[in-house]
C-alpha cells in the first residue's frame, strides 16, 4: 500500500483550502463533521451536524436540502436557513472535495492509487493539485 505521506496530505490540505475556501466554515463542511457519509442516505459526504429532532446526527447536502429546518432544533432556526443557503451554493464537486479533505487531514487513509477518482471529480485538478 502506498499511502499519502505528511508533505502530500499538507500540499493537498494547503491547495483544497485555497481553492475552496468554504471548507473553512465554522458550522458546515467536511472539518466540523466526522469524516464520512450521510446518515440518512448513507450516499453524499456529510457536510453539516443537525440537532434536531431528526435521528441522524449529520447530513448531506442534499438530505439536509429535504429535511430542511426539521434537521435543527427552534434555537437553530436562523442559522439552519444559512446553512442551508450555504449548503445549496456549494459546486457540484462539494462531495468529492470533502473526500479529499479527509484524506488530507489523516481522518480517512486511502492508497494513493485510490486518489484519481476523487480528483477526477475535481474541474482541472491537475492545475491545483499534485497527483
Amino acid at each position: 500500500m502506498n499511502r499519502l505521506d505528511a508533505a502530500q496530505r499538507r500540499s493537498l490540505r494547503e491547495a483544497l483550502g485555497a481553492r475552496y475556501p468554504w471548507i473553512g466554515h465554522d458550522d458546515i463542511g467536511p472539518r466540523v463533521v466526522e469524516a464520512g457519509e450521510c446518515d440518512r442516505c448513507g450516499t453524499e459526504a456529510r457536510m453539516v451536524p443537525t440537532c434536531g429532532p431528526v435521528r441522524w446526527p449529520a447530513l448531506g447536502r442534499a438530505c439536509a436540502a429535504e429535511v430542511g429546518l426539521d434537521a435543527w432544533c427552534d434555537g437553530h432556526g436562523d442559522d439552519a436557513r444559512a446553512w442551508l443557503g450555504v449548503l445549496a451554493a456549494l459546486p457540484p464537486e462539494a462531495d468529492a472535495v470533502a473526500r479529499l479533505w479527509w484524506v488530507a487531514t489523516g481522518e480517512v487513509r486511502v492508497d494513493a492509487a485510490d486518489l484519481p477518482p476523487l480528483l477526477d471529480a475535481l474541474p482541472d485538478a491537475t492545475a491545483t493539485i499534485q497527483r
